[in-house]
């Protein structure tokens, strides 16, 4: 085999598993927890250009009918909450398909934005949100719908 052909079908090999990777999450819904354990929000993730995002689909636990982020700062202040992009650019792992980094978020209940990384376990999603090191980061755990 030529070296052009060699470089090209691991080219192509490379792109196939990185397309694999982001398209197991795409077009899937989650359900995230608070802190009690109790169902808050269903997200929606999906791939576009090798990378994942996640929106709110659906509101499950509202105690204060909250509709907008209100405390959300720049381009994200009153934007609805359903429908909201709260976690962007997260890539698949070249080392491991089922784990995602470089990622960007969100949280709506406080307005702050973080870095992100996520690890895909069967029907867990274990989404982690951290400023500055992953170290002192907060882990969510989501459950597939």
């Amino acid at each position: 085999m030529t070296l052009t052909k060699s470089l090209v079908l691991t080219a192509g090999i490379l792109l196939g598993i990185s397309a694999q990777a982001a398209d197991q999450l795409n077009n899937t819904k989650w359900v995230n927890y608070n802190k009690k354990g109790e169902p808050n929000a269903v997200l929606q993730f999906n791939e576009r250009n090798g990378k994942l995002s996640a929106k709110i689909a659906d509101i499950l636990d509202n105690p204060k009918n909250k509709t907008k982020c209100d405390i959300c700062k720049g381009k994200f202040h009153d934007k609805p909450l359903v429908g909201a992009t709260v976690i962007w650019d997260l890539e698949p792992d070249a080392n491991n398909p089922n784990s995602y980094k470089g990622g960007e978020g969100i949280d709506p209940k406080t307005g702050r934005t973080f870095s992100g990384k996520a690890k895909l376990e069967g029907d867990t999603l274990k989404l982690r949100g951290y400023k500055g090191i992953s170290l002192l980061g907060k882990t969510h755990v989501l459950k597939r719908l």
